[in-house]
């Protein structure tokens, strides 16, 4: 969640009433220490109300994982939720380190405080690449596509790429060679985008800055017509472009370098007929789209990767919680 100027009068609310509440509490504990002259226990009244309600705030906390993925339940927006989980979260941190009176009896009660420490730390992380990732992305990744059709939509820059190849200087060895199913089904679905052009035309996608508005736009061109001599543009693409605009940054292609991709197509660019520089402008914009499907691809494992550290160790923490109370219970009413 953003959290910004836009939405600060929501937060608001949340932030001042867990700080009360937080003040409050930290009036009670000292209080209670100053007139016992020790940290008030876990089993004290402090002790006891500051764990319940740290306990019932790390439960509903979990309840938003559920509240998120069963969309028939209607209690409350998700944005609320959320709101809810980010502060309620950071409250429950002193209730807890109160409910502990900062002495660990034993080792459950220790990993059980460490886990919590780990979550919150984790949703902490998580919310502070949720502040900045997004807007990085809009900035550095104008071509962004669907994270899960990456790999599709880099094969249908490939075929744009092997298209362009073929109508300047003949068929490449891309084309020649067997392709994969993959590149099958973009060039097909290429093929029905271009359809209507009946050949006589080529779609290339390029990345356009208007004002402050950035973004990937669809230009349809007269097809390229045969420059002779252009054998170094084929050999191009059949050594570094096709690999490239395929893998991405997988096939540690020098094109993944920026700098090093100008040198390599203004070196092209001097070994051939000027007429065929409009292939190269149009395959080095596929290859810096393909760059930004890299970046987008780093960005995207960042903004939610956390969620494998933040989720499974939750659930460690709940049940991990209701053994503690377990024992708890049985200490205080053994059978």
């Amino acid at each position: 969640m953003l959290i910004d100027r836009s939405n600060m009068r929501q937060h608001l609310p949340w932030i001042v009433a867990c700080l009360a509440v937080a003040v409050l509490a930290s009036f009670w504990f000292f209080a209670a220490a100053g007139a016992a002259r020790a940290w008030p226990s876990g089993s004290s009244l402090p002790g006891i109300t500051f764990g319940v309600a740290g306990g019932l705030i790390c439960l509903f906390e979990f309840l938003l994982w559920p509240r998120k993925k069963v969309r028939i339940w209607r209690i409350g927006q998700v944005q609320s939720w959320m709101r809810a989980h980010i502060w309620l979260g950071l409250l429950a941190v002193p209730l807890l380190a109160y409910h502990s009176g900062f002495w660990f009896k034993n080792l459950e009660a220790t990993i059980l405080f460490a886990l919590f420490l780990v979550v919150i730390a984790s949703g902490v992380w998580g919310l502070v690449m949720q502040q900045f990732l997004p807007q990085r992305m809009l900035d550095e990744v104008p071509a962004e596509t669907i994270y899960s059709q990456i790999q599709h939509v880099s094969n249908l820059l490939l075929v744009e790429a092997d298209r362009l190849v073929v109508d300047t200087c003949g068929v490449s060895v891309a084309e020649a060679a067997e392709p994969t199913r993959e590149v099958v089904a973009a060039r097909q679905e290429e093929a029905l985008l271009s359809a209507a052009a009946a050949g006589n035309h080529y779609t290339v996608g390029s990345v356009r800055t208007i004002g402050g508005t950035q973004g990937k736009v669809l230009h349809s061109r007269p097809a390229l017509q045969p420059v002779p001599n252009s054998e170094p543009l084929r050999d191009f693409f059949n050594d570094q472009v096709a690999r490239y605009l395929k893998n991405g940054r997988a096939s540690r292609s020098a094109l993944a370098v920026p700098a090093r991709a100008r040198a390599l197509f203004d070196e092209l660019r001097l070994k051939l007929d000027p007429r065929a520089h409009e292939a190269v402008n149009a395959l080095e914009n596929l290859c810096d789209q393909r760059r930004q499907f890299d970046q987008q691809a780093r960005l995207h494992f960042w903004l939610h990767n956390w969620l494998w550290v933040h989720l499974p160790l939750s659930l460690a923490l709940i049940l991990l919680m209701f053994i503690h109370v377990w024992r708890t219970l049985q200490f205080w009413w053994p059978t």
